[in-house]
């Protein structure tokens, strides 16, 4: 660190300030063998920014109440404080206080005031960054560096203080690491201050160190498991640029599997052996076999009951098999299934049977299908291709008796989602985006042509320091010469606890004889608002509408509005709610857990 003619280095001073020992040796040489400590008080009239700073740091105030600080030791600790000050305001940016103090007797004891002008903020008034190593060799230097350069958070003209500036430099450094260069290192920084100014000069110089390669995988801790299941979810090639997000793609596409309970990565970085770094990845394998158990209670749904078993390793290839049951009140289901491993362009194939049973709103369906399906999650986009096979018998009382209705429909579907939230289990801010595009044609193995069309918004966003904002919106549309030939899945109906709350879990529909149908048109929106109590506990107030229909002349928004309890728990929000529906005349209670999406 060097310093100019006129101008004062800033200290590496720490917010933890210690008493030089030039005063604090006079203090322990002074001491008897026994003494009555004299009393003060002491005062700070301080901009509140900087004031409890000052308390929590000075020597006169931790000193205070001390049996051995007699009257000779109070004016030393005194006369120390002006300076003591000015070293804690200099790493906030503020080099010439003006300090005005006072000691005078205050009844039995002393008292010591302190009145602090911080006075004018250090500005930045240039800053040098420059760069030494191999990166001045690499073919994007210049647009790297000017990058750096662009997003450095302390620009000419910014107020200087100490915090801001080693973040500064640390963020620039780590610019270097995370790719190519992580040996990089910081050879030289100075920050030049002028307290006249008062202004702050800054000089970096960065040293990227070597180029570091990829070079072989090496695995260790597989016994069940093919190498080949590991070696088809690296994100990098041997030779490759170092890159620190690669690695933790890699680790986090371990970690998504069923397949390991533990996955550790090591990746030496001796700037002596550069090139070819081998790349270490130490996992533990999860049990292959598992079974879950689960009983619940669901206020659209009721009683619920599940039993699932899975097994990861089918064939010893590491294909998952899985088989499961849910029993609820009105809906009841059976599943079995095989997923393969990710192929080598992130895509997971799956096929799967299932059998499911409805008795809602008047409605009973019995619905078989049999589907496969290609999965890719990139980022925070997650997009699926499926075709399933459904062939679906209704029934349902009318004035002249049961009718039943048969649909069969072969669905080629896209859908996409986009997840780009601050936290997945209680989001805060951010946003989730759906859509979804299918059909089926009496060309192939289908009753009837259709078309649909679904998407779906929900927005987080804070609303001060304890309050949130739930924005939700979701629309669709069939086309379609019948309805009566479209499977009821892929028909529209609305109500309940994650679609207008104070009516009857898919309650809203096309109204006949008693039964609700399916639509072709959706509607829904909901606005709430949450507010933390205590803790993990929220309160929350609301308005949904929205409402499915035959078509959009016939399209009516029914509405709802209550209030409702939110608990945060570890596997997401539990929500309770007590919601009026309006044209229903009625009030309901609803609860469910996990974001309502």
């Amino acid at each position: 660190m060097t310093t100019r003619r006129g101008l004062a280095t800033l200290p590496a001073v720490h917010r933890s300030y210690v008493l030089p020992l030039c005063y604090l040796l006079p203090l322990w040489l002074a001491v008897p063998g026994y003494a009555a400590g004299v009393d003060y008080d002491v005062r700070i009239d301080a901009p509140s920014a900087i004031e409890k700073l000052l308390e929590d740091n000075l020597g006169i105030l931790r000193w205070r109440g001390n049996d051995y600080i007699d009257q000779e030791q109070l004016s030393r600790l005194y006369e120390a404080t002006p300076a003591e000050i000015e070293k804690l305001l200099g790493p906030l940016g503020y080099f010439k206080p003006r300090i005005e103090s006072s000691l005078q007797p205050d009844g039995k004891g002393w008292l010591a005031r302190f009145k602090v002008e911080p006075g004018a903020e250090a500005l930045i008034f240039d800053v040098d960054l420059q760069v030494a190593g191999a990166i001045r060799d690499e073919p994007d230097f210049r647009p790297r560096w000017a990058e750096l350069i662009e997003v450095w958070p302390l620009p000419i003209g910014a107020p200087f203080t100490q915090s801001d500036w080693d973040s500064a430099k640390r963020r620039g450094l780590q610019a270097l690491i995370i790719d190519r260069f992580p040996a990089a290192k910081i050879r030289e920084s100075r920050a030049e201050i002028d307290p006249e100014r008062p202004s702050a000069e800054l000089a970096v110089l960065f040293d990227s160190g070597p180029r570091f390669t990829f070079g072989e995988l090496q695995i260790n801790g597989l016994n069940k498991y093919p190498r080949k299941l590991v070696e088809r979810m690296v994100t990098f090639r041997p030779g490759e640029g170092y890159s620190q997000q690669k690695l933790l793609d890699f680790q986090t596409e371990l970690q998504n599997t069923p397949y390991f309970s533990s996955v550790f990565m090591d990746m030496p970085l001796d700037p002596a052996q550069p090139a070819d770094v081998p790349v270490r990845v130490e996992l533990v394998e999860a049990p292959a076999r598992k079974t879950d158990i689960g009983l619940g209670f669901d206020t659209d749904k009721g009683p619920r009951g599940s039993l699932a078993y899975r097994y990861t390793n089918l064939r010893r290839l590491g294909w998952i098999g899985s088989t499961g049951l849910d029993l609820q009140k009105e809906e009841q289901s059976f599943n079995l299934g095989v997923e393969l491993p990710p192929d080598e362009k992130r895509y997971r194939y799956s096929s799967a049977y299932k059998v499911e049973h409805s008795d809602v709103s008047g409605l009973d369906s019995w619905t078989h299908t049999f589907g496969v399906q290609r999965t890719r999650l990139r980022g925070e986009i997650e997009v699926t291709q499926a075709l399933q096979y459904t062939r679906e018998t209704t029934r349902r009382m009318t004035s002249a008796g049961e009718e039943k209705n048969r649909a069969r429909a072969l669905i080629p579907s896209q859908s996409w989602t986009q997840r780009d939230l601050d936290n997945l289990n209680d989001p805060q801010r951010g946003t989730v985006m759906s859509w979804q595009l299918a059909g089926a044609t009496r060309a192939a193995l289908s009753d009837t042509d259709f078309l649909r069309a679904w998407g779906r918004i929900a927005w987080y966003h804070p609303a001060g320091e304890r309050g949130l904002w739930l924005l939700r919106g979701e629309a669709g549309q069939v086309l379609a010469e019948d309805s009566a030939d479209v499977p009821t899945k892929w028909l529209f109906r609305a109500g309940g606890a994650n679609s207008v709350r104070g009516y009857k879990y898919q309650s809203l529909g096309v109204q006949d004889e008693g039964a609700v149908l399916g639509g072709r048109v959706l509607a829904t929106a909901s606005a709430e608002y949450q507010h933390k109590i205590v803790d993990r506990w929220r309160a929350a107030v609301f308005a949904d509408f929205g409402g499915a229909a035959l078509d959009w002349t016939n399209f009516k928004a029914y509405r709802g509005y209550g209030v409702g309890a939110r608990w945060i728990s570890p596997v997401g929000p539990f929500a309770l709610d007590l919601a009026r529906g309006v044209e229903a005349r009625r009030t309901r209670i609803h609860f469910s857990l996990g974001v309502g999406f």
